[in-house]
This record gives C-alpha cells, sequence and structure tokens, in this order.
C-alpha cells in the first residue's frame, strides 16, 4: 500500500469533504453539534473553503493518496502561517460569526470556539506561527501512517520557516501530536452530558512546538 504525500488540487475538494465528514463518524462532539446530517450547503462551504486555502499563499493542503488504489485519499491536513496578530486582530477574530454550519447547534459551538479563541490569544500572542488547522484521516486508513506523514510535513516546515507551531487537539489525535514533539500547554475540558444525549468528557488540549534554535521574544 504506497502511500504519497501531495498537494490537494481544487478539483478534488469535494472528496476532502467527504473524507473529513467520514473521519468525525464517531466522533462524540458532533455528535451534539450535529445532531442531524449536514446540509449540501454546508457541505459545499467545506469544499468551497478548501478551494480557498489552495489559492491563499499562507495555507497549505496536503493529503496522502493510496497508489495502489486508484489514488484514493487517505487523508488531508491544512497547515496556516498565521499574520502577527496585534489586539485589534483578536479582537476582531473574537467577534465573527464562529461557523458557516446553518445546522449546527450554536448555543453549543459558539461558547467552545469563543472559549478556543482566547486560550489562542493568551498563548500566542502576537507572533507569527504555522497552525494545524484540520487533519482528517479516512477511518479505512487510521494507524497506517497517514497521520505521521501529514504531521512531518509540517514540521519540516517549521523548521524551514523556523517559526513556532500550534495544534488545538481533542483526545482523537493527542498521541499523534506528542509523538510528533508538540508538548501541552494548556487545556479545558467540558462535560458532554450538559447537552443530552451527550455523555462523557470532552478535551480540548492547546500543543505548541518550537523549531531548533528558536528564541522567544520577551
Amino acid at each position: 500500500m504506497p502511500l504519497e504525500l501531495r498537494p490537494l488540487a481544487k478539483e478534488d475538494a469535494q472528496e476532502a469533504a467527504a473524507l473529513m465528514l467520514a473521519s468525525f463518524e464517531n466522533n462524540a462532539f458532533r455528535a451534539i453539534v450535529l445532531p442531524t446530517s449536514m446540509s449540501q450547503v454546508s457541505i459545499d462551504n467545506i469544499v468551497k473553503g478548501r478551494q480557498k486555502a489552495i489559492d491563499d499563499p499562507n495555507q497549505y493542503v496536503l493529503i496522502v493518496v493510496d497508489t495502489d488504489n486508484n489514488d484514493k485519499m487517505a487523508g488531508c491536513a491544512v497547515w496556516e502561517y498565521t499574520k502577527a496578530m496585534t489586539d485589534e486582530d483578536w479582537e476582531r477574530v473574537g467577534k465573527q460569526a464562529p461557523s458557516a454550519y446553518q445546522e449546527a447547534r450554536h448555543d453549543i459551538l459558539d461558547e467552545f470556539l469563543f472559549k478556543e479563541h482566547d486560550s489562542k490569544r493568551r498563548i500566542m500572542g502576537y507572533t507569527r506561527w504555522l497552525e494545524l488547522n484540520a487533519l482528517n484521516t479516512l477511518p479505512t486508513y487510521q494507524r497506517r501512517g497517514v497521520g505521521s506523514m501529514l504531521m512531518q510535513w509540517g514540521i519540516d516546515k517549521l523548521e524551514e520557516m523556523k517559526v513556532p507551531g500550534f495544534i488545538v487537539s481533542s483526545d482523537q489525535g493527542y498521541g499523534l501530536y506528542l509523538k510528533h514533539g508538540f508538548n501541552e500547554i494548556e487545556r479545558w475540558e467540558a462535560d458532554l452530558s450538559r447537552w443530552p444525549p451527550g455523555q462523557g468528557m470532552y478535551k480540548n488540549v492547546f500543543m505548541t512546538r518550537m523549531p531548533s534554535g528558536y528564541a522567544v521574544s520577551s
């Protein structure tokens, strides 16, 4: 099963969106935030978002394909080289509409995204960084090295650019990110039973990795 890393082509954005949805099938948080099937409008927004990212020079959309299976897409990741943020930038981003998914439970999702924004602001401040915005693996290709290929590309890139790497992790990806040298900086948890039929604790873990020789500005 030879796996190959490639940039995402615009004509494959639909497949990338389908892969993302498949990777969230058994996600407990998704089950309460999107209790119904995602609408075609929202799926189209995901496709457009991936295509827009391809045109953005500060975003890098990578896929892993199985060359023994007609180049089937096994995984997809989006890395972004962020701008240097000011206080005004953080305030503006914090006030933006947090989701384009019209059928989402915004009473739940907005709470999480606003808390995530506050944590990111506190940790990353005013520097530029390379952020993993998304990493999705098709369930049938999990634990076959797909995620590691997508992670290693980002690590090589942050070493090349000499900027910090940043990830917001759930339980699902935490072990992979630790394996690739990311360190936990902060976490917060939420009891999903607040929103029936949710169960268990959901964790958001904020992680960074510094490039070799990186000096933090005082």
